[in-house]
């Protein structure tokens, strides 16, 4: 490692900005308490209608454990992420070009965990995604299920979190789980709480106020409310095909909660100007968030 790179990521670490202008793109983080709420679907709803709005958006597949997000948009990635963090390729050359624009950056299965990087691997993940994030509107984070350490750093990284529940008990428990691990990290992060596969409207009132009555009660927190994602059989017909159902099902229940789901973000989370160096200089950084 040259001392010019170590010197990069230490001013990386301390807060200091790189000569390279930045890009005020918004980081947000989708995450859940568990698998099998259908977060990765979420994601890629929310990236298609992001670009049906004429943003430019970045995904960036974070479940290293089980990377599925090429595969749901019917991609076949020759390069991942673990090419990058091994230097043989930069990001650039990993890229997917998905469906409406969007980009996605690709996991591989079993890769080290981002708290395990060595110093190399965190430059070569901090300098690509800094690049990309320069053309880019809205970097989005596909993270694994779970409190794991790897996936909070990412969380608290990033400028805002969307936490995916469903309306299943043992679906509400982690989410609250989730949402105590987060708070108690930082009490201020944006939380946004959006329900998955909901059966009806009523249905996902009783659960945002089930959990948002445990969270205040015991955390003093309020949620941000994103709203439903309703259950759609349209979704699993366009995952048999490998497509996203904005693109294939457009004007399905679905495809339209979705497309609310983005004018709602497009509208509340705000740009800022430090959005995207805040986001780099903590994963960059060894020390607790």
């Amino acid at each position: 490692m040259s001392s010019d790179q170590a010197a990069r990521l230490r001013s990386m670490a301390q807060g200091q900005r790189p000569e390279a202008p930045l890009f005020a793109a918004r980081v947000v983080a989708i995450t859940s308490g568990k698998g099998g709420v259908g977060k990765t679907n979420v994601v890629a709803g929310l990236a298609l209608s992001l670009a049906q709005q004429g943003q430019r958006v970045v995904v960036m597949d974070a479940d290293f454990g089980l990377a599925n997000l090429d595969i749901l948009l019917g991609l076949s990635p020759k390069y991942t992420l673990e090419h990058v963090l091994r230097g043989e390729k930069v990001i650039e050359e990993i890229l997917l070009e998905g469906p409406m624009g969007i980009r996605i950056i690709p996991a591989s299965s079993g890769i080290q965990e981002l708290t395990r990087l060595d110093t190399m691997s965190e430059l070569r993940l901090v300098q690509g995604l800094q690049r990309v994030a320069e053309t880019a509107d809205w970097l989005l984070i596909d993270t694994a299920a779970g409190i794991h350490d790897s996936v909070l750093k990412l969380l608290m990284a990033a400028q805002e979190v969307v936490l995916v529940t469903t309306p299943e008990p043992t679906s509400l428990v982690d989410a609250y789980a989730m949402v105590k691990v987060l708070h108690l990290r930082e009490a201020t992060k944006p939380l946004w709480l959006l329900i998955n596969n909901g059966q009806n409207i009523d249905e996902a009132q009783e659960t945002i106020e089930q959990l948002q009555a445990a969270t205040d009660r015991f955390l003093g927190k309020q949620l941000k409310v994103l709203g439903m994602i309703p259950n759609d059989p349209h979704i699993l017909q366009a995952v048999r095909q490998q497509r996203g159902v904005v693109d294939l099902f457009p004007r399905s229940p679905a495809a339209l909660a979705f497309q609310a789901l983005a004018r709602q973000l497009l509208g509340q989370v705000s740009l800022q100007p430090d959005g995207f160096a805040s986001f780099w200089r903590q994963l960059a950084s060894d020390e607790p968030q």
